[in-house]
Parts: C-alpha cells; structure tokens; sequence
C-alpha cells in the first residue's frame, strides 16, 4: 500500500511538471505571436527615430554652413564613426580641420583632435545650405544617408529611391514606411506604413 501512494505521488508530480510546461509553451507562444505582430509597428518605430536623428543633423549642418560663411562643401565629423577616421596623430600627414567644417591643412596636436577629424566626410551644399548628393541615382542618396546619419540603410534593411523628377531620395523600410528628402528644399517626410 506505501509503494502504491509512493508510485501515485510521483504520478502526480510528474503531471503537474508537464502541466507547467505545457502553461509556459502557451504564454511563449503568445508572446511569440505578439512579438511577430508587432515587428512591423517596431521598424516603423525604427525609421521614425531616424526622421527625427536626420531633422537635428539637417539643423545642425545648416546651423554650421551659416556660421562657417556658407561654403559649397563641409566636413561633417561623427566621433569615431564616420568613414576613414584618423586613429593616431603619429603620422607626419596633412590633416583636415573638422573645428569650422571648411578645409584647413594643419598637423593633429594630439589624440583628441585626431579621433575627431573624419578626413573623407566631406559633405556637398547646395545654394541654401541643405546637403546634396554627388551624383543623382540611388548611389548618391545611399551615401547622403550615410554621410548624414552615419548608418548605412543596409543596416535597417531600408531600400533606396532616387526620384529625379522631383530630386528627392526616399528610404523605404520593408514594411513599406518611408522617409523622403527634398534635395533643393531640405524638407524631410516622413510616412508611416498603413494597417
């Protein structure tokens, strides 16, 4: 009789742990089924906040093409992320200075101001102030995306779309939000995806 309640207690226990298991695959599984619901929402959300990260770097470019005597070109430095960025201030190399974002051949004095410097971020303006691409096709906007933000679009799976009609780069995300970039105006739009 005291191996039979034995056996009927360890019955009942392994009942109950496949009771759990089975209560904890259904709450993943629903979280998992909101999780891929709400991905979509999630990389609209992404290029949201890249509208707003473009719209300060927009200010901020024509906030320093003002202040620097409105040039056609300017260097745009991104610490330690833009392209080609001097590690050391060892080398005896001529170097831009990134301080009033014009070009000024002057040695780096130290580590600070090297890691500064983005010695191939120069960035094309138009007449008014509002950066501009180098060539007029998908190439060139992806390389304003990348100028501008730092990013590649390939890092938020964005496609790219030149539309010379209108000269305006449109960055569409996969759920078919979009971000469009006026060339001549600086106007920056952004769509969210409809449900």
């Amino acid at each position: 009789m005291l191996s039979q309640q034995k056996a009927d207690d360890d019955l009942l226990k392994v009942y109950g742990k496949m009771i759990a298991i089975v209560v904890l695959l259904i709450v993943l599984s629903v979280l998992g089924a909101r999780y891929i619901k709400t991905e979509p929402i999630l990389t609209s959300q992404g290029l949201a906040f890249e509208h707003n990260r473009l719209l300060n770097v927009l200010a901020m470019v024509k906030s320093q093409w003002l202040t620097s005597g409105r040039p056609n070109r300017m260097l745009l430095s991104w610490y330690n992320v833009a392209p080609k960025v001097l590690n050391n201030s060892d080398s005896d190399v001529a170097t831009e200075s990134s301080k009033n974002g014009q070009f000024s051949a002057s040695a780096a004095s130290d580590n600070t101001e090297a890691e500064l410097i983005g010695t191939d971020n120069w960035i094309t303006l138009s007449a008014k102030g509002w950066p501009i691409v180098d060539t007029f096709d998908n190439d060139g906007c992806q390389q304003l995306w990348q100028q501008l933000l730092a990013t590649r679009t390939s890092e938020l799976a964005l496609s790219v779309e030149y539309q010379a009609e209108d000269k305006v780069c449109r960055y569409v995300s996969p759920n078919q939000s979009s971000l469009s970039y006026q060339l001549l105006t600086g106007r920056v739009i952004f769509l969210s995806a409809e449900k």
